[in-house]
């Protein structure tokens, strides 16, 4: 920069030229510029250290600002496609949803009407074999019956010897014929 001795012989010969009054207010202004001249060449290293200290950190905090905006930006924009997958597959399900209840309404009826179909006969069957097998239950029933009513009459008639019996003996063996 401008050598010190140099300023100084400048500022002799503008006083001398009376250029500059040399009243407080200029050598206020002389003594301010001297030292800020003095502090600038002394301290430059240390104020250009602290100043390039202070450009790092705020370099480094405008890159982990758009670093983090950027991953921000792309984890929004991850979503945004994540959801946009997310109802498109819905809608998808949707459709298969309803092409599923479109089958199934138009097969049901048939289906019911097979299992129907198919389980009719069986159930004829079954009702074949029960009703035969209640003939037979019936049969066996009235044979123990008649077998019961014939060995009461036959006490009656020929242990007790009652002879009222007799008559009506008769007739209630003709009417539980009749009912049978």
């Amino acid at each position: 920069m401008l050598n010190i001795s140099i300023v100084i012989l400048l500022s002799f010969i503008l006083v001398y030229a009376n250029v500059i009054i040399l009243n407080e207010e200029t050598l206020i202004l002389i003594c301010f510029i001297t030292f800020s001249l003095i502090a600038f060449n002394k301290l430059k290293d240390f104020i250009s250290s602290d100043f390039e200290k202070d450009s790092k950190k705020i370099e480094h905090s405008l890159l982990g600002s758009l670093r983090e905006l950027w991953s921000g930006l792309r984890s929004v924009l991850e979503y945004k496609s994540t959801f946009e997958n997310i109802i498109f597959n819905f809608q998808l399900l949707k459709n298969h949803f309803i092409t599923l209840g479109k089958v199934i309404s138009r097969k049901l009826p048939s289906y019911v009407n097979h299992r129907i179909e198919s389980s009719y006969p069986k159930k004829l069957i079954f009702i074949k074999r029960l009703e035969s097998q209640t003939a037979k239950l019936l049969a066996l029933l009235i044979n123990s019956k008649l077998s019961k009513i014939t060995d009461i009459q036959s006490f009656y008639v020929h242990d007790c010897k009652v002879v009222n019996f007799l008559c009506v003996n008769k007739i209630i063996l003709r009417e539980c014929l009749k009912t049978l």
